[in-house]
Parts: C-alpha cells; sequence; structure tokens
C-alpha cells in the first residue's frame, strides 16, 4: 500500500465532500486540505468525463447557450462555429451532438486537449472543486469559501505538490507561484497521483499482471 506523506494540520474526520464521486486516497488528500482551510464542506464539480459528455457539454453551451468558447485548443472556436451553423440550418440536435463528438475525438492534440477531464489515466485522478460560481464579480457572484479559506486551501495544496497533487488549476485572483499550477476560473482542478500498486491488488491481496 502507497503511503502519502504526513501532515498534522487539524481535524478533518467530519468535513462532507459533496457531489461526484472520488477515489478513496483522493478524498482523503482533500479532506486533509479542507482540513487546514477551515472548511467543513467542499463540493465535487466535475470529474473524469467521456466525449460524449463533453459533445452534450458543448451543445449545451456553446449551441443552444451560445456562450462563448474560451479554450486553449484554438480549433475549438472552429468545431463550436460549425456546430452552431448545423444547427442554425435546422438540424437535428443528435446529428449536431453527432458531428461534436467526432470533432471532438479527432481534435488535433487530441481530446484531452480541450480538457484534462478528457484524459483517462491508471496514473492520477482529475477532479474540480468549487470555489465560486457566477461572474468573478459582483452581487451575482456565490462564494463556496471565503476569500481567506481560498487562499490556505491553495496553500494547503502547494504543501502537496508534486505528490500526491501533481497538477494544480485555480483562479487568477489567487496568484500563481509554483509550476504546475495553471488558470482554471471558478474552481480548483486536482490531478491526484493514484497508487498503481493498489489497483492491481485483488481482494485476495494477490498482485495480477
Amino acid at each position: 500500500m502507497t503511503q502519502l506523506p504526513h501532515h498534522h494540520f487539524g481535524h478533518h474526520v467530519h468535513i462532507q465532500i459533496l457531489g461526484l464521486p472520488i477515489s478513496d486516497l483522493s478524498r482523503h488528500v482533500l479532506r486533509e486540505i479542507a482540513g487546514e482551510a477551515r472548511l467543513q464542506v467542499v463540493h465535487i464539480t466535475s470529474v473524469r468525463r467521456t466525449i460524449e459528455d463533453q459533445a452534450r457539454i458543448f451543445y449545451k453551451k456553446h449551441v443552444e447557450e451560445r456562450k462563448v468558447a474560451n479554450y486553449k485548443n484554438e480549433n475549438v472556436g472552429k468545431i463550436v462555429a460549425h456546430a452552431r451553423a448545423l444547427h442554425a440550418q435546422g438540424q437535428s440536435e443528435v446529428v449536431v451532438k453527432t458531428y461534436l463528438i467526432d470533432a471532438i475525438e479527432h481534435v488535433r492534440g487530441g481530446p484531452v486537449s480541450i480538457s484534462r477531464h478528457l484524459g483517462a489515466s491508471p496514473f492520477y485522478e482529475v477532479f474540480d472543486v468549487s470555489h465560486y460560481s457566477g461572474p468573478t464579480k459582483g452581487a451575482s457572484r456565490h462564494d463556496y469559501m471565503t476569500g481567506n479559506q481560498a487562499h490556505a486551501f491553495l496553500e494547503a495544496s502547494r504543501r502537496r505538490m508534486p505528490y500526491p497533487v501533481a497538477r494544480l488549476g485555480h483562479s487568477s485572483e489567487l496568484g500563481f507561484q509554483m509550476r504546475g499550477e495553471f488558470l482554471d476560473e471558478k474552481c480548483f482542478h486536482f490531478e491526484v497521483l493514484q497508487p498503481v500498486y493498489d489497483k492491481l491488488e485483488q481482494n485476495s491481496g494477490t498482485m495480477i499482471a
């Protein structure tokens, strides 16, 4: 069994982790981080997704709601524009989503160049924790943690880089310091390394190839 670095920062047994499911190891890491930030509840808003999931997101967000497609992969804008054109021509939702699935699957750089959530690896788990929702500023913004808690949450996460937290995304308002950090507004994006040997253990405790 792989051992995690031990941190002596506060009580984290009763911290609630709500939302989508993550592994026991990631839950343990997240509870430690939340405890150090004095959070009682954290919300998991996104985990690994399929190409079909991403196509549904694109359709709702960029075709129906017509939100701006702001992605690092410049090809996404072209994909969204063509999907909108198909929709404007009267093509059905099924036809547009079928196009989106094919376009995402064959995009230059691969699906993971669109979103890290599209990556499938036994070595790490990808998930997001809510920082805030709504606009970046103003009365319509809803915070899931205070400013002090957000900074403490970030510092606790940094203390676990590069292991078990391999990469960390967060809002620009918190500032960037470490290699492996990147911009991901509204949430903390985690890529937590997983003990591969643990995944090879059968219930009997024997190893399999």
